[in-house]
This record gives C-alpha cells, sequence and structure tokens, in this order.
C-alpha cells in the first residue's frame, strides 16, 4: 500500500493525499513532523522536507514529482492535462503556489503565530509577518483571481492546479486570516467549491484530530466543507 509521510494538514501532503482520494489509490499516513524527525529521515527526504511516498521499492520526495508519479503509475483519472499547453499551465499554477505563496502563508505566517512559539519557543517575528500580509500575499492572491476564468483553474476541469490552490488557502485560514470575498471574490467561491468536492471533505475529516492536536490553528475553514454531496 502506498505509505505517504508527512501530517495530514501540512498544504503540501494534503495535495499528495487528495491526489490519491481522487484516483482511489489506498494508501496510509505515516505521521512525521519535521521539526522532531524521526531517526533516518534524511535518507527518505534528503532535503528534509514532507511529504515522501514509499511505493513498493519507490521513495520519493517532494509534492509535484509525487503527484505526477502518481498520476502515470495509476491511470484512471487523470489529474494533469493531456494537451500539451494545459499541462504546462497546470503546471505553472502548481509551481506558483508552491514556490511563490506557500513559503509566505506557511514560513511567514503559519510559522511565526503557530509553530515558532508552541514548539521553538520562539516570539513570532510580526515584521515578516506584516510583510507577508501586506507586500507578499496579496499580489499572489491577485494574481490567482485573474487567472481563475471559469470553476476551476485549467481548461475549466479540476485538476492538480486546483490540488495546489486549494490546499494553501486552506493553511492560509490556519493562521487566523481568510480569503476577503469583497476583495477576491472569484478565490473565495473557488475554495468553497472545492472543499465541497468528496476528496476534499474525506481528506479533512480525515486531518482534523491532527490539526486539533496542534491546539493553535485556527480550525473554522473546516466548517466551510458542506456535508452533502458535492455540486
Amino acid at each position: 500500500m502506498l505509505q505517504i509521510h508527512g501530517v495530514p494538514f501540512s498544504a503540501h501532503t494534503r495535495k499528495v493525499i487528495i491526489a490519491a482520494l481522487e484516483k482511489g489509490i489506498p494508501y496510509e499516513i505515516v505521521k512525521v513532523i519535521p521539526l522532531t524527525p524521526p531517526a533516518g529521515w534524511q535518507q527518505l527526504s534528503p532535503l528534509g522536507l514532507i511529504p515522501v511516498i514509499q511505493d513498493d521499492d519507490l521513495t520519493l520526495a517532494d509534492s509535484t514529482a509525487i503527484c505526477q508519479y502518481l498520476d502515470r503509475a495509476y491511470p484512471g483519472v487523470p489529474l494533469y492535462p493531456g494537451d500539451a499547453r494545459e499541462f504546462a499551465r497546470a503546471l505553472w499554477i502548481e509551481e506558483f503556489v508552491d514556490s511563490g505563496l506557500a513559503p509566505h502563508v506557511l514560513r511567514g505566517l503559519l510559522m511565526q503565530r503557530v509553530f515558532a512559539p508552541k514548539f521553538l519557543g520562539k516570539a513570532p517575528d510580526e515584521a515578516l509577518i506584516q510583510t507577508s500580509l501586506t507586500q507578499m500575499i496579496p499580489p499572489r492572491f491577485a494574481y490567482l483571481e485573474q487567472a481563475l476564468r471559469g470553476d476551476w483553474f485549467v481548461a475549466n476541469a479540476f485538476s492538480m492546479a486546483d490540488i495546489a490552490v486549494a490546499s494553501i488557502l486552506m493553511n492560509f485560514h490556519f493562521a487566523g486570516e481568510e480569503v476577503d470575498a469583497a476583495r477576491y471574490p472569484k478565490l473565495a467561491r473557488f475554495l468553497s467549491r472545492a472543499l465541497a468536492r468528496p476528496s476534499f471533505r474525506q481528506a479533512l475529516q480525515a486531518e482534523i484530530p491532527a490539526a486539533q492536536s496542534v491546539g493553535a490553528l485556527d480550525l473554522r475553514v473546516y466548517e466551510q466543507a458542506p456535508r452533502g454531496e458535492a455540486a
């Protein structure tokens, strides 16, 4: 069975979990907390980051590499478009999130407000928080707002681009913020639409206990996930 090493409320680990759910791949979570990794972790994750998967004799790190592997190794429900240009656009949106937006949400907000005080005994870097909130995140949200031209980011069909965007927006909420529906109406509606998918509902229900155990995350975004069937 596919093993996913990480914590389920991690934005990048969630990407892999939802990809597996969308494709119907059985999996199990092996809990790894990056701040206190297990012995031998660097052999599995050379950069020390989560997630990592083990699939039979394959060990693979990096959420994008993992998701592209899953899409090829487990054909059926495609998560990347077949058309070359649409495939490139999906990769670009995923990269924009992972390299351009995620660092400011994860290190600029969540690390400062939650993990550094709670687990490292460090005071929040308020200057970094304000820089993230006022200078770094708004233009990236604005780009995503204008890039969303339908229900989904690429060819109006659900793809890994949507998983990446929705997952990081979840963690933006964990930091005590929320997508401003007045400023970014399409992005706010997109998040609600993504949370209504069965894969997101299943993943979020499973990750609630781990998220609650941290004790400092703002978990109100879980309330936005509908309980009924997705539209």
